[in-house]
């Protein structure tokens, strides 16, 4: 046995580090096997630590019982580490480089660190293979730089990892694969999963793949994290993951898909909070969106805040049938932009049990749109406030009944528990009348029940009002035809829709009126020499007529044009219908009649709410 195989093998039965003494300092892969085996008898508990040398030919652990643990430190492997299926009690490479390390199925007692700038190259189809392992410890990838032209740079799918899952401190890792350049498929985590301060690349799937994960703890990126994937997975997977704690980008992390969305966050159930924020970027492409949270579960809170998200051909978020148990907050910088004809950010078909919107003033939201559709809040129910930040629709805040701005949103069906503080109803009635592409009666339905529950009579009135308005301006097909829609527009006009009695009265006022001076004038026109159109009773028809007082001309005409009402004054004065002008006085009283009738129906219907029904 040659000197330095006598050294490292006393090196290690001491818990020694053993050190290379010259720069091509060479160890034998078969030498290192034997002692991990226990060939050479018993090692020292602190295990196998070499520093600095070269493992000469492939260190074959396949199917091994492993004695103790290893520790490489700045080491040249000229293959790589073979581990399936062994038992190793721990594993730390630090710094060095090395082909591979094949460890699927493996059973690591302890931790497994790969860290301070390691290097992998190799494989024909990945670098770092974890797949189906168990992790006891902590699994950290800390400055790592992983490469795979042909297939993923680390696979994990299965992977069980009782403690925390690091990867950090300037990674580098680099695939092509469907699967991801980290393929993390139906893995479980039972700490905490990070990637901070990394760059993770993949041209043919996302850069980190966890669909089906299941972590205990939290998941999080940060520290300006780049993930760069393709393909209609997102740049970042986590389909049907299930995340104990919450869920976090945030100081300065981009994600970018030039196929597919950024984050691929579709079926994600996440206990805790999920966060967006501290200069975040995501960009993305096509129809389902930048952000794809559709049918998700997060049970606390959701927050954009600082963050900018981009997607050139569809919506910048899609969140269609999600559930959000507290609220979705847009806060400080934040910015939507998207292109697409059902909007750029989508709550669609989607519960929120608390808030939505924004919770500070001085929130700057923008919502940049090449459809002209900014928000789809269809059937979406909103449990506490709705608050949308001044501008976000309409930059003028305008509170009239026209607006030239043509954003728009969709609020068919979207319910919501009150109207955030700062926001007057007439904003949201311009809202709904200006910026909803067509006319729908839950929206103004749904503002009337907010301020009928605050006690606003006489605001519900006027929103109410306001709706049959619109519904004959953009909905007159729902009229029938056109004497019904003239009909609608007198109801209008005369008695508000039936939500203002009082001006039906005063209309009744006015007609009857109109009868009283139609008395008036009848007894001022002569019809024949010595007669008027209206004069006293009487039996004579060849005497001259008897004027009638100004008391009983118009009581005659209150007479004439009361349909139940009579006042008796007909039978001393009336009109002379034998006459061309009676007979003229007498149609119009007929009209007026007829008036007074239309009238009294729309106030007792007033009255009784019979006309009050929303269309």
């Amino acid at each position: 046995m040659i000197e330095s195989e006598q050294q490292l093998i006393e090196a290690a039965k001491n818990g020694d580090r053993f050190t290379g003494t010259t720069p091509d300092q060479v160890v034998r892969a078969e030498q290192l096997r034997e002692l991990l085996l226990g060939h050479h008898g018993d090692l020292h508990p602190r295990g196998l630590r070499l520093e600095g040398v070269r493992i000469e030919g492939t260190l074959d652990l396949d199917s091994a019982k492993v004695v103790v643990g290893m520790l490489f430190t700045d080491c040249v492997f000229d293959g790589p580490i073979l581990a399936y299926d062994a038992e190793i009690p721990h594993l730390m490479i630090i710094g060095g480089q090395l082909a591979g390390l094949y460890a699927g199925a493996a059973r690591v007692r302890r931790e497994l660190y790969l860290r301070e700038g390691v290097k992998f190259a190799g494989g024909d189809d990945a670098v770092i293979r974890l797949h189906a392992a168990h992790i006891g410890g902590d699994l950290d990838l800390e400055g790592v730089e992983v490469t795979c032209t042909t297939g993923s740079a680390v696979k994990a799918d299965s992977l069980r990892v009782d403690g925390s899952m690091f990867v950090r401190g300037g990674a580098r890792i680099t695939g092509h694969s469907e699967l991801g350049a980290i393929n993390m498929i139906g893995a479980h985590i039972g700490g905490k999963l990070e990637l901070n301060d990394v760059q993770v690349r993949n041209n043919a799937g996302p850069a980190w793949d966890c669909e089906d994960v299941r972590v205990d703890g939290a998941v999080s990126a940060r520290d300006n994290a780049r993930f760069a994937g393709h393909g209609r997975f997102g740049g970042i997977n986590l389909l049907n993951a299930r995340i104990s704690k919450y869920f976090s980008l945030y100081r300065g992390v981009e994600v970018t898909n030039s196929d597919g969305p950024a984050l691929y966050l579709n079926g994600i159930d996440v206990t805790g909070s999920v966060f967006f924020r501290d200069g975040i970027e995501l960009s993305g492409e096509g129809p389902r969106g930048a952000i794809d949270l559709i049918g998700a579960a997060l049970h606390q809170e959701i927050e954009f805040k600082d963050v900018r998200i981009t997607n050139t051909t569809g919506p910048a978020l899609c969140m269609v049938r999600a559930r959000v148990e507290v609220g979705v907050y847009l806060e400080k910088r934040v910015e939507f932009s998207g292109n697409d004809a059902s909007g750029t950010v989508l709550l669609r078909d989607t519960h929120v049990g608390g808030a939505f919107g924004i919770r500070s003033a001085d929130a700057d939201v923008r919502i940049a749109t090449g459809s002209g559709l900014v928000l789809d809040l269809r059937n979406t129910s909103v449990g506490t406030t709705v608050h949308l930040p001044p501008g976000l629709v309409c930059p003028e805040n305008g509170i009239s009944t026209t607006c030239e701005n043509k954003r728009l949103v969709r609020l068919d069906e979207f319910t919501y528990g009150n109207l955030g503080e700062g926001t007057d109803w007439r904003q949201w009635l311009h809202l709904i009348r200006c910026h909803t592409p067509a006319y729908h009666a839950s929206a103004y339905q749904r503002l009337a029940a907010v301020e009928r529950a605050a006690g606003h009579d006489g605001t519900v009135r006027r929103i109410l009002m306001a709706q049959q308005t619109d519904l004959r301006r953009r909905n007159p097909d729902a009229l029938s035809n056109r004497l019904t829609r003239l009909f609608h527009w007198l109801w209008g006009v005369l008695a508000g829709y039936g939500y203002q009695a009082r001006r039906t009265a005063l209309a009744l006022v006015l007609v009857l009126a109109t009868a009283g001076v139609l008395g008036w004038w009848a007894g001022q026109v002569t019809t024949r020499p010595g007669h008027l159109a209206a004069e006293r009773v009487t039996s004579s028809t060849s005497a001259a007529g008897i004027p009638c007082s100004t008391v009983e001309l118009v009581g005659l005409g209150l007479d004439r044009g009361l349909p139940l009402a009579m006042t008796g004054m007909r039978t001393r004065c009336d009109l002379d219908t034998g006459t061309g002008w009676g007979q003229a006085f007498t149609a119009a009283v007929w009209l007026v009649q007829l008036a007074v009738w239309g009238l009294a129906t729309l106030a007792l219907a007033g009255y009784t709410n019979l006309v009050r029904k929303p269309s």
